[in-house]
């Protein structure tokens, strides 16, 4: 028995086998963790599904995490299948190409240092303050 038998964790950021997040997913599952995942855009979908058959998983839903919308969705997909949620890795993060080419003074602008902070850290807290049956005071919301 695993020392994460009987919880269950909702990985998002998974995009290759190179991915942090997806050796977060095996070693979570080898713990005996119940896995879920997220993906954004069609590109990744097919790889993210593969991925999480490994698993033994086949909760894996779409989810920009730029688009609170699709945040509310995730979650209400995700309290269909579960009542409940231990534990959120969030392995996500994004700048703008033209934010990455050459020095990070002579590149970086308030629009691409926005973008980024949005899509690599605002999106955990978008996620971990709760949504539909995930929400703070319901039993299963991931603030333990």
């Amino acid at each position: 028995m695993g020392f994460l038998e009987g919880k269950r964790a909702l990985i998002v950021g998974v995009a290759s086998e190179r991915s942090l997040a997806w050796g977060i997913a095996r070693a979570m599952h080898r713990e005996g963790a119940e896995l879920s995942f997220s993906y954004q855009g069609e590109r990744l979908e097919e790889r993210v599904r593969e991925l999480a058959k490994r698993v033994g998983s086949n909760h894996v839903y779409p989810c920009d995490v730029a688009d609170d919308g699709a945040i509310d969705a995730l979650f209400s997909k995700l309290g269909e299948a579960w009542d409940g949620l231990d534990i959120l890795v969030h392995a996500v993060a994004y700048a703008p190409r033209e934010a990455l080419e050459g020095s990070y003074l002579d590149s970086v602008n308030r629009d691409s240092f926005r973008i980024a902070h949005d899509i690599s850290a605002y999106s955990f807290a978008a996620q971990a303050s709760g949504h539909g049956p995930f929400s703070r005071g319901v039993p299963g919301h991931c603030s333990r």
